[in-house]
């Protein structure tokens, strides 16, 4: 008879599986049902649902990634789909690129989450001290950030990995380190986790009272907050101490949730382990059909995605299972696939550990060879090299000293230059959107009035005075409407110096009422505007209907076009202008075209805003112009 069989223990945030033996009991069946088949039924039919949303999944992050390569977040979370999706060696490796591009880039969460699940891969194939490494140079960033929240899930893994080393008490104060901070951000979950990685502790020191009560706490926390993964590890930790506490009953009823739960959030891992549980549970509750079926499941699962310390366990499962029920024969076979397993394990570990230490002393033997020859060669020469350093270093400082000095008095003149051209520049339009201001108020205020007076003045005289013919009827109307006319122009010219709408309602409402006063049947403007819902800076505002309106002029002017189309398009960061004609257009070349006062306008308002002009155009075939302006300095 076997003495000893394996189960699996699940540390949260790692993908760590603790193999941990123990002696089994004989103890008496509490019943037959095979409630595992039935599971196992809608499991096999949820499981290419699954696979394909994974796979898919995958694809559109590498189609994504083709489209931008160098978008670290895209990478990190194609190395995540994969590592969720069982491809340890390419997540790996993505994840690998994401820390080297991340530092270069110094992008710290990105880099810090690269090397923590570096770590955690690490930590799975029992490398524990390259985990560490990885997890330490986390911690560095994490803590230079001041990133509480990396940083606790930081020890969380540190924990993990001395809990591997079987230093309980060091696991124990990491776990409580993490704690504190994930209570200081009030981070409920995370507390969660630091409990239930508490629990693996204390199962282990065999205080089952407190594993229970800490995995239980946390398993409220995910059901709250609906977390299926962490609801399906939890599950299966309390089903494992129920099964050493020998309440076999409730150990079953959460394996059972577990193994649903991890089908559904795609953890093999979890998965595997969880059938190797729970055949270990039938083997002792004598139910040895379903235990072999579990079992079988489990090493179907763990060889899929190359966990060979599951498949041995299963295995060693196998051969006690056999072993209660009599047959001895099976129970050799099996043993003998266990013993096979354990030594594959062991010799794949031997080997990668005897090759990394072959290279390293052949690199460590040339590079002293090297060393060697190099200081024979450079014994011979240093009193010439140092010498013709010390003088080269002389010429070479003098140089870039003159050389800096140069550059920066050349920067500083350019700077002043640019400094003046701005100043001026920014004068000059302030000035004249001062006087434009001051016309307009002294036609509205002034030339307006007395206009308005004198046709109020001429109807009351008309009413008074008797017109003895029609032709004195006709030149007192006639003169009444050149008034009126006169009036109107009058407050077109100063609306258009200095429209009210702009101050009122903003630039998209001012051009509108701009071109809704032009002649449609001549010229047809199409106006387009977005993101123009909130208020721009009000230079930013009277300079762009400067220019639109300056553009318009020089359409209705000079194009012959009969249509026009104006778009304003108002990004997060900039606002476009685009104005394009059907008209005659012009040769963008002629030099002369250029030196008009409204080209010369739109030009220099432009660049007061930091922005630029493009104009397109040729001979009948229109012309357009394309602004850019930057809104954030």
């Amino acid at each position: 008879m076997l003495k000893t069989a394996s189960r699996f223990k699940y540390q949260l945030n790692t993908c760590k599986w603790f193999y941990i033996p123990y002696k089994m009991r004989k103890i008496k069946p509490i019943h037959k049902k095979p409630v595992l088949f039935k599971i196992l039924a809608i499991l096999l039919l949820l499981s290419p649902i699954r696979i394909l949303a994974q796979t898919a999944q995958i694809d559109s992050l590498n189609t994504a990634l083709k489209k931008h390569p160098e978008n670290i977040t895209l990478r990190l979370k194609l190395a995540t789909a994969q590592l969720k999706g069982g491809n340890i060696d390419t997540a790996q490796l993505l994840f690998t690129e994401v820390a080297t591009a991340a530092e270069k880039a110094d992008n710290a969460t990105d880099y810090i989450e690269a090397c923590i699940n570096i770590g955690r891969i690490y930590a799975d194939k029992g490398e524990n001290v390259k985990a560490l490494s990885n997890y330490q140079q986390a911690l560095t960033k994490a803590e230079k950030a001041d990133n509480k929240d990396l940083t606790a899930h930081i020890y969380k893994h540190i924990g993990a990995l001395y809990i591997s080393w079987k230093k309980f008490d060091e696991a124990l104060a990491y776990y409580e380190k993490a704690e504190t901070l994930a209570r200081e951000i009030n981070n409920e979950e995370l507390v969660a986790d630091c409990q239930n990685n508490k629990g693996t502790v204390y199962e282990q020191q065999l205080k089952y009272d407190k594993a229970i009560a800490v995995y239980k706490y946390a398993l409220a926390v995910y059901t709250k907050k609906n977390i299926p993964a962490k609801i399906s590890m939890a599950l299966s930790n309390i089903a494992i101490v129920y099964k050493f506490q020998k309440n076999y009953g409730s150990s079953l009823e959460y394996n059972l949730k577990a193994l649903a739960l991890s089908e559904k959030t795609g953890d093999k891992w979890m998965l595997a382990a969880t059938y190797n549980n729970i055949g270990n549970l039938y083997g002792e509750m004598g139910e040895y059909k379903n235990a072999f079926a579990a079992c079988n499941k489990s090493i179907a699962i763990a060889k899929k995605i190359n966990a060979i310390e599951i498949v041995e366990a299963a295995y060693e499962s196998m051969a006690d299972v056999a072993a209660k029920a009599g047959d001895f024969k099976s129970a050799f076979n099996y043993h003998k696939l266990y013993a096979t397993t354990k030594d594959k394990f062991i010799n794949v570990e031997s080997t990668k550990q005897l090759s990394e230490l072959n290279v390293k002393f052949e690199t460590e033997r040339k590079q002293k060879l090297i060393q060697q020859q190099q200081f024979a060669i450079s014994r011979r020469n240093t009193t010439i090299a140092v010498i013709a350093a010390l003088f080269a270093g002389v010429v070479i400082i003098g140089l870039q000293s003159y050389s800096r000095y140069r550059l920066k008095q050349v920067a500083l003149l350019q700077s002043a230059v640019l400094q003046q051209q701005e100043i001026a520049t920014k004068g000059i339009i302030q000035a004249e959107e001062k006087e434009r201001k001051r016309i307009a108020a002294d036609l509205h205020d002034g030339v307006g009035q007395l206009f308005s007076a004198v046709r109020m003045n001429l109807s009351s005289l008309m009413e008074r005075v008797v017109l003895n013919n029609a032709d004195e009827q006709a030149l007192a109307e006639k003169t009444l409407a050149m008034v009126d006319e006169s009036c109107k122009e009058v407050r077109t010219i100063a609306h258009q110096m200095m429209p009210n709408i702009l101050l009122k309602t903003g630039l998209a409402s001012a051009i509108k009422d701009f071109v809704n006063k032009i002649d449609s049947q001549h010229l047809k403007i199409n106006l387009e505007a977005y993101g123009l819902d909130e208020r721009l800076d009000n230079n930013v505002e009277i300079v762009l209907y400067r220019v639109v309106q300056e553009c318009v002029n020089n359409v209705i002017k000079h194009s012959k076009a009969n249509r026009l189309d104006i778009n304003l398009t108002r990004e997060e960061g900039d606002i476009s202008v685009t104005i394009e004609d059907n008209g005659v257009g012009f040769n963008t070349a002629d030099k002369m075209k250029f030196e008009g006062i409204g080209l010369k306008n739109i030009i220099t308002r432009v660049k007061y805003l930091k922005g630029s002009v493009d104009i397109s155009s040729d001979q009948n075939k229109g012309t357009l112009v394309a602004i850019y302006i930057p809104l954030i300095a």
